[in-house]
């Protein structure tokens, strides 16, 4: 059995899916001297803001039409079983600040009935692998993040 021998790798993500191309773009623009590649990986979103479940689909067109007028355009009816059915989804966030920062911004608007609270949903994302980076890249990478707000630089051992 041969040995496997470990290289130095940096892992920069995790981006969304429309994100993607755009880190890709301009990892490209610094010019890597190593070899770049990409997995997906599964990420866990931990904050949501919501109106709670309503009794009747009626109810819920009732309350989207309500959100329109106040020009809130984004939403989503949960359909599925369970305890959440017929509830309204106004958005997903990373942490709590983020989500609450969005319910007073709703709150500005007029919205009174949403809340913020934890929800674990699992959303497919991928990172950038950059194997055997130099020093200058790292350097030259460790800026570019800072574009990219939510990602994160990881140095970690990868196979050759």
């Amino acid at each position: 059995m041969v040995p496997t021998v470990k290289t130095a790798c940096l892992e920069w993500g995790p981006f969304a899916t429309g994100e993607v191309r755009a880190a890709e773009n301009a990892l490209e623009a610094l010019q890597p001297t190593s070899a770049v590649s990409h997995r997906d990986v599964q990420s866990v979103v931990g904050y949501w803001v919501y109106i709670p479940p309503l009794d009747s689909r009626s109810e819920v067109d009732r309350k989207i039409a309500e959100l329109r007028k106040l020009g809130i355009e984004e939403y989503y009816a949960v359909e599925s079983q369970g305890s959440m059915r017929n509830a309204i989804s106004l958005g997903i966030f990373r942490t709590e600040e983020a989500a609450n920062a969005y319910l007073e911004r709703l709150r500005e608007k007029g919205v009174r009935s949403a809340r913020a609270g934890n929800r674990e949903h699992r959303v497919a994302q991928t990172v950038l692998v950059v194997h055997e980076p130099d020093v200058a890249f790292t350097a030259k990478l460790a800026e570019l993040r800072l574009q990219f707000p939510g990602t994160e630089l990881k140095a970690l051992q990868c196979a050759k």
